[in-house]
């Protein structure tokens, strides 16, 4: 039990008078657990009572990232610009506007800046220290609202001593004025520098955000959420609640067959193939081979990805995507069919769209009204029951010797959402056991998906 609880526990006693004598033993027996002595309580609640004086730290709120990694790498690096912010505060008007946007720049992305910058620099040991000094006079300000301790948890490790020297350094001091200033020359001469300012880097961008919250959807149109996971799992400092679309990749991972088939529909969607394949390391052959087979005659214009921008697809190539897309469709609507017959109290009987096509009139029964229908071939549905047809037999059962189904990978990083949470919130370090593994350890494990 944290000893904050003594500071409520001390303004609740003025409003509702003293706790009963049997719950005061066992709020103290809890709390002797951490802090076995009065000395090592009110050291705690004078730490706590000093926090609350220190000016309230920045938390950071996004939603919305849909597996857009590169704008959600640079909304993270730059903190949605409090870094720049703080950047132009410390160096002033007295450095031009050009320059302090370099120098944010080599905050956010140091290793790349470096390899441009160094080149240009005259003298490279003064642009060093320079850009040393500088960093320490960002980072000083930055951990202003922070306590020490919290400070040096943050750092990266490697450096926490000489960064912890000089961030409390006082460089007025001339007593100390040669033993700091040696401090950056040795880190120079040794050939360090690149590697301390990418610390100091590191600790600023650490500082500049205290926690960030992402509320809702890491997946769905974006080409890699893993490497948005992958960067969420290596924070110092998040929480996530849970999207719909998170949701829907959860339960794919967890083996849920109609949400296995949902997740593919949406990535063929949007030509997003590269989360799949090259994110989870999941083959699609399978359904390809499946989808040329079936629906080789068929018009499948209307299922056509949408356009990326870049997007350096051949037309062959977009309309193979396109008879894949209208394959796992109509695997989707027979397995969303099969969900809705198991669970009449979800009361999605309207939404079982397959059972309510009329294949003589090519007409559908939606929202009280009948539709027409396309007059597309539905391959595989047709017929009286065609949430149950399988005219193809094992092939689009992909072998299970039964209705049409999707088998979820194993072994994949495809569950990298898949985790137990707490509270209605998915946070990070439970996120750690299911997504731990790479593409490479699961390639290396067991074998990728079927369809």
């Amino acid at each position: 039990m944290h000893a904050a609880h003594l500071c409520r526990r001390a303004g609740a006693e003025k409003e509702a008078g003293p706790l009963p004598q049997s719950y005061e033993r066992k709020f103290l027996q809890s709390l002797s657990k951490d802090y076995p002595t009065v000395a090592a309580a009110t050291e705690e609640i004078i730490n706590l009572n000093a926090i609350l004086k220190l000016p309230k730290p920045t938390e950071h709120f996004m939603s919305d990232v849909h597996g857009e990694a590169e704008a959600f790498g640079h909304i993270l690096s730059s903190a949605s610009g409090v870094i720049r912010e703080k950047v132009d505060r410390v160096l002033g008007p007295g450095v031009p506007e050009r320059e302090r946007a370099e120098f944010a720049t080599l905050i956010y992305y140091p290793e790349r800046k470096l390899a441009q910058l160094k080149p240009l620099q005259s003298d490279v040991g003064a642009w060093y220290r320079q850009t040393l000094y500088r960093l320490i006079d960002v980072c000083r300000f930055m951990s202003s609202k922070y306590t020490r301790s919290f400070v040096r948890k943050r750092m990266p490790k490697g450096f926490r001593y000489i960064i912890d020297e000089l961030l409390h350094a006082h460089f007025e001091d001339h007593d100390k004025d040669r033993y700091y200033g040696r401090i950056l020359t040795a880190i120079v001469d040794t050939g360090r520098a690149d590697a301390f300012i990418e610390a100091m880097c590191t600790l600023i961008r650490r500082l500049a955000v205290f926690r960030l919250h992402i509320v809702g959807d890491l997946f769905d149109r974006g080409a890699r959420p893993d490497v948005i996971l992958d960067q969420l799992i290596a924070h110092h400092s998040v929480d996530v609640q849970w999207g719909n679309h998170d949701v829907q990749w959860m339960g794919a991972a967890a083996g849920s067959e109609v949400c296995v088939a949902s997740v593919i529909r949406t990535s063929l969607a949007y030509n997003n193939l590269e989360t799949l394949e090259d994110g989870y390391g999941i083959s699609l052959r399978p359904l390809s081979l499946f989808a040329e087979q079936t629906y080789a005659n068929s018009d499948v214009s209307r299922f056509l990805p949408r356009a990326q921008p870049g997007c350096e697809d051949s037309q062959e190539d977009l309309w193979r995507t396109a008879r894949m897309h209208k394959a796992i469709a109509v695997i989707l609507f027979k397995l969303e069919c099969a969900v809705i017959a198991r669970n009449p109290d979800f009361g999605m009987q309207g939404r079982a769209l397959l059972q309510h096509i009329d294949f003589q009139s090519f007409t559908v029964q939606a929202d009280g009204r009948r539709w027409p229908h396309s007059g597309q071939k539905t391959g595989t549905a047709s017929g009286a029951a065609p949430e149950r047809s399988v005219p193809g037999g094992p092939a689009e059962a992909v072998g299970t010797g039964g209705a049409p189904t999707v088998v979820a990978p194993k072994g994949s990083a495809a569950g990298g959402m898949a985790c137990a949470g707490t509270q209605g919130a998915l946070f990070l370090r439970m996120l750690r056991i299911t997504h731990a593994m790479s593409p490479r350890q699961a390639a290396d494990s067991t074998p990728t998906s079927t369809l």
